[in-house]
């Protein structure tokens, strides 16, 4: 059945994007330099009807220059905002213009980071010594591309002198195509031909060379493939010769279609949710969403300034997307493959503030009128960060006000009616959480994969986070053989072995399904079958319930049959520094946090710590240590020792038997230190269930979980004297969509 679900997924997702890709077809390159219509002449797409072609776009495009994320009719608030309320950013870009050396000693070299910025000046000072050293960075720039093609023949764009001169990535050519566009008017005819039809020439090449082995739409698209739509759109010009017409035509074709499909992958993965595509949230979020923003840009200032709603879709519920994954102190959980060296959202708390606004800015920039409620979400996490309007990719500041003049609400507040947990159905991925403040208690629990996303190794993974990283996803990436060995290995997460061969889960072609899920004031409830993800040979069964009782407790059960005794299993728990263990209980501390937990069956059940110095990561009888380049990268940032948010420290829970079936029953609390012992819990067992008993203050909660049969149980609650809830756990997946508000 889930070799035969997931089919149907990938199927479904290979036709969704053929039929958008098929909306936008290649289109054919004109033989000659068909004559562009004028502005007031041009027939501008219907924003509620089919998306237009690509043969389409000569016509579509404003034949004036600028165009490229700027045009006439937006210059005059442009320029005034860049005096007025934007003024910081663009004294930064006369920061750059004053470092600029003199005309002649501009020499061949990668100028894309100056150039933008020196444009938008000159535009605003029509400064003559400027400009010319404007053209000639253009000049040498497109000399210095040129020397870097022909250094090597290489058609891996990660090898080789273009990913030396770091042209594997697009940023430094967005921002030549910009200046370029941007004083196109004020070059020499003859001039502005030359450096067009170089740069196409340019482009050109290095799509004949490098598209069919690599392309990014599917992914961050970030890489050089990420500048064709704007090479075509800024080169596409009736004065090139015909060949050179013929290959900007090529080029912006190419572009656009692969931005259709970009956008086609991006709104499957975020369906009704908000899903990032990656559930790594660190990487998604700096990386990713840039290629949306530019690209409705792009589109306002050369097309229209109505967006297409098919195209419009992807990036509206990003809000909700940041909200779920988002920890206090700009952090995030550390799913899947992370640096883990902070769990900063992107990398640094400063660095994070500025993404996060950044982006935030733009969300709110154009959704505010089409998505009210989502656009408020935006404006809190943007009012957390200080109401920050940085951005790290490329040179052009589109997440300033210059470009994206949203307003700032410091009355902004979080709605009311927030559910206790939201599944995002694409990724499969429940986040939990007590409320939205500094001391509350967040949790994370990886279901194990989506229709479009990549199948986790780490499903039935948990993390959970109170005033510090209690149950920890630990490793890091790019740190081999430890990343190879450990990090994509069951022994980085909080699952259970079986057997002690480490196996990587996520087969090809498999995934972890969601058999259940509820939510509500009290309780949020998560099932997730995982058996397709072990080895045939040693699982038989592999089911995980997840229960989060509010607003600190956790109820994680586990059924494990192997298909021989002889198989062990180990149920792990990774925590950042020692845990102190006493009888079947241990208890670890991070930051301010605390977290208990009670191994309640099996009975005869063996727990030992694994860790510290020299087996921080320990796997297979042996620890895989970072690599010495890690740490001649990050070492003395982190005082030469391993981050506690990497994981030092870890909990195996054994059975004192071999037995082929075993039940796993925890019950988990999590506090801030003042906590000195966890709650007391009564536990009973026949053939057909485990019951578990345990009261907070006035409030008894009772969860009854099958052994065998259907997976499932009961719940009862009750609080002085009354009954809050007494039935079934659900055997339903509980629909969620957008905020998910609660009434």
């Amino acid at each position: 059945m889930t070799t035969i679900r997931r089919t149907f997924a990938m199927i479904g997702t290979t036709f969704a994007v053929a039929a958008l890709f098929l909306a936008c077809p290649p289109g054919r390159a004109a033989a000659g330099q068909p004559e562009q219509p004028d502005a007031q002449a041009r027939t501008l797409p219907d924003p509620e009807g089919a998306i237009p072609s690509a043969a389409e776009l000569p016509e579509l495009i404003r034949p004036d220059h600028p165009r490229l994320f700027m045009n006439e009719e937006l210059w005059p608030g442009m320029r005034a905002r860049a005096l007025g309320e934007a003024n910081e950013e663009y004294r930064e870009m006369l920061e750059v213009v004053d470092g600029l050396p003199p005309l002649e000693a501009i020499e061949a070299q990668e100028w894309g980071k100056e150039l933008a910025a020196g444009a938008f000046v000159y535009r605003v000072t029509r400064d003559k010594e400027l400009l010319a050293k404007i053209k000639r960075m253009l000049e040498k720039s497109v000399d210095f591309y040129d020397q870097v093609l022909a250094a090597d023949t290489i058609t891996n764009v990660n090898a080789g002198a273009v990913r030396e001169a770091h042209l594997d990535y697009a940023y430094t050519r967005l921002s030549w195509l910009a200046a370029f566009d941007w004083v196109y008017n004020d070059l020499p005819a003859p001039d502005r031909t030359d450096l067009c039809s170089r740069m196409v020439r340019h482009v050109h090449a290095f799509m004949e060379r490098f598209a069919p082995h690599h392309h990014s739409w599917h992914g961050s698209f970030y890489y050089w493939d990420n500048m064709l739509w704007y090479a075509g759109l800024t080169l596409l010009n009736p004065e090139l010769p015909g060949q050179d017409y013929e290959r900007a035509l090529a080029i912006l074709q190419k572009g656009y279609n692969d931005h259709c499909k970009m956008l086609t992958v991006r709104t499957l993965a975020r369906g009704d949710d908000g899903d990032f595509q990656y559930p790594r949230v660190e990487y998604a979020l700096p990386a990713t969403i840039h290629s949306e923003w530019k690209f409705y840009h792009s589109w306002r200032a050369a097309v229209s300034e109505d967006i297409p709603r098919p195209w419009f879709g992807p990036a509206a519920l990003y809000a909700n997307g940041v909200f779920w994954n988002l920890l206090p102190g700009l952090r995030h959980y550390g799913l899947e493959n992370s640096w883990h060296k902070g769990n900063h959202i992107a990398g640094y708390e400063e660095f994070s503030k500025q993404v996060m606004g950044g982006y935030c800015v733009q969300h709110a920039y154009f959704y505010q009128d089409s998505h009210p409620d989502m656009t408020n979400l935006s404006r809190v996490l943007w009012k957390r960060t200080g109401f920050a309007r940085g951005g790290k990719y490329g040179y052009l500041p589109i997440w300033s006000a210059i470009w994206s003049p949203a307003e700032e609400d410091p009355q902004a507040q979080l709605p009311g009616g927030l559910p206790l947990a939201r599944h995002f159905e694409e990724s499969n991925i429940l986040f939990l959480r007590s409320g939205s403040t500094e001391t509350d208690t967040y949790a994370l629990f990886n279901i194990g994969g989506g229709p479009v996303a990549s199948v986790q190794r780490d499903a039935t993974q948990f993390t959970i986070y109170k005033q510090g990283f209690l149950a920890l996803d630990t490793g890091t990436r790019n740190s081999r053989p430890h990343e190879r060995q450990y990090t994509k290995t069951t022994f980085a997460h909080n699952c259970v072995l079986i057997g002690d061969s480490g196996q990587t889960q996520g087969h090809h072609g498999h995934a972890s399904l969601a058999r259940a899920f509820e939510t509500n004031r009290l309780f949020a409830y998560a099932v997730s079958d995982a058996t397709d993800l072990y080895p045939e040979d040693k699982c038989a069964q592999m089911v995980r319930q997840f229960l989060f009782l509010a607003p600190d407790h956790f109820v994680v059960f586990d059924r494990v049959t192997a298909t021989q005794a002889e198989h062990e299993k180990r149920w792990l728990l990774h925590t950042a520094y020692e845990p102190v263990i006493s009888g079947k209980e241990f208890r670890a501390d991070q930051e301010e946090g605390r977290i208990f937990c009670r191994t309640l069956v099996p009975a005869d059940a063996e727990l030992t710590t694994i860790g510290g110095p020299g087996k921080e990561f320990w796997a297979r009888g042996q620890n895989w240590p970072l690599s010495d380049d890690w740490w001649e990268r990050f070492g003395k940032q982190y005082n030469w020792r391993v981050p506690d948010t990497m994981g030092r420290w870890r909990v195996d829970v054994t059975p004192g038997a071999a037995r082929e079936q075993d039940y796993f029953l925890h019950l988990i609390q999590a506090s801030d230190q003042s906590v000195e012992e966890m709650v007391e819990s009564d536990v009973s067992e026949n053939e057909d269930q485990i019951e578990l008993t345990f009261s907070v203050g006035a409030r008894t909660h009772t969860i009854a979980l099958n052994k065998t049969g259907e997976v499932g149980g009961h719940i009862r609650i009750e609080e002085d004297g009354a009954m809050l809830v007494n039935r079934p756990l659900t055997q339903r997946i509980m629909p969620q969509a957008g905020l998910a508000l609660e009434d």
